[in-house]
């Protein structure tokens, strides 16, 4: 994100929350006891431009976004984030108004969606934010919970702790955040076109080495070497090279310790000489991979330094039906002939 883009940032959150404010204020519904109707962290309109990072944990998964050279990335990979997910963000949480006073027994968070638990997907498990400005100063720490419908307006309602503090409360409005981790990016490092692909072969590990190959432009992908009394299956084929058609990750990290020696590794070859390879790193269960790229023709050059760009120094999550893949035998890719 460029400089300009940050200023877009900036002024787009001030004109939001300055019309959600106007428009609060011309509702006599919401001026009550308490604090109802009251901005729940005004801080983040008159410093929002100031905000240099956002801390974002939800169960077990958590990302540090930071405002760095012009843009904002991913804390540790440097790899850019989405300037919408962050302005809406920053956006919708300046926008919540105090509703109610809710519990402020710690026994009774997980009816409201707002436990501790770091249980990956539990529905009483709290998103947990904090917005920081310069110097690492917060502007806004909370956790938010459930969603609640019964109140008023287009987007109902939402539970949330502030900071420490022991009360709960229900606010007026919902903090957009993305769904899913990989929805912090932009998260496809390339696509390419399925009859583009021209080999694939995946060896090393101990295991068979399997290769598919498309003989000419318009030909499927056709298995090597395949045993007397088997036959190759269509739908294996087609996955071994559907990995690079849409080439997309779920997270994305610094780049650690080499991949081992005899790890297996995925290779895959386009017809204007784009060489795309991928070998797990780390625990294989956990999916992440290496993935390097290389040109062998003038005609990839160009996509081959765009996607160089994209993944040097980092390492990347790609789902699991997709480095399953890694470790098959030709017993995953063929089957016994029917007689």
């Amino acid at each position: 994100m460029n400089a300009k883009g940050l200023g877009l940032l900036a002024v787009v959150t001030v004109a939001a929350l300055a019309a959600t404010t106007a428009v609060m204020k011309q509702n006599p519904s919401n001026i009550a006891s308490d604090r109802r109707g009251q901005v729940v962290f005004p801080a983040i309109e008159t410093k929002g431009a100031e905000i240099s990072s956002i801390d974002f944990k939800d169960g077990d998964k958590s990302i540090t976004v930071e405002r760095k050279d012009g843009g904002f990335v991913a804390a540790g990979s440097n790899y850019p984030v989405k300037l919408d997910v962050v302005r809406d963000l920053v956006i919708t949480a300046g926008s919540l108004r105090f509703e109610e006073a809710k519990t402020s027994d710690p026994t009774r968070y997980a009816d409201l969606g707002l436990g501790a638990s770091a249980a990956p997907g539990g529905l009483d498990t709290g998103k947990q934010i904090s917005i920081k400005g310069a110097g690492g100063a917060l502007i806004a720490t909370f956790t938010v919970g459930s969603r609640d419908m019964s109140v008023g307006g287009p987007q109902g309602g939402s539970y949330l702790r502030i900071g420490e503090d022991a009360q709960t409360w229900l606010v007026r409005g919902e903090v957009k955040l993305p769904g899913m981790k990989s929805d912090w990016f932009d998260n496809n490092l390339a696509k390419i076109e399925h009859d583009k692909v021209a080999k694939v072969e995946i060896s090393g590990g101990d295991k068979d080495a399997l290769s598919v190959a498309s003989p000419e432009a318009g030909k499927e992908l056709e298995l090597a070497s395949i045993p007397e009394g088997r036959t190759a299956n269509p739908g294996s084929i087609s996955r071994m090279s559907g990995i690079v058609e849409s080439l997309d990750f779920q997270d994305v990290r610094k780049a650690g310790a080499a991949p081992a020696a005899n790890a297996r590794k995925y290779v895959a070859e386009t017809r204007d000489g784009l060489v795309i390879t991928m070998t797990p790193v780390g625990n294989a269960a956990d999916n992440w991979v290496k993935i390097e790229v290389a040109s062998k023709a003038e005609g990839s050059a160009e996509l081959a330094k765009a996607l160089a760009a994209k993944i040097d120094g980092r390492e990347f999550q790609l789902p699991g039906y997709q480095t399953d893949m890694f470790g098959w035998t030709m017993n995953d890719v063929s089957s016994d002939q029917k007689s």
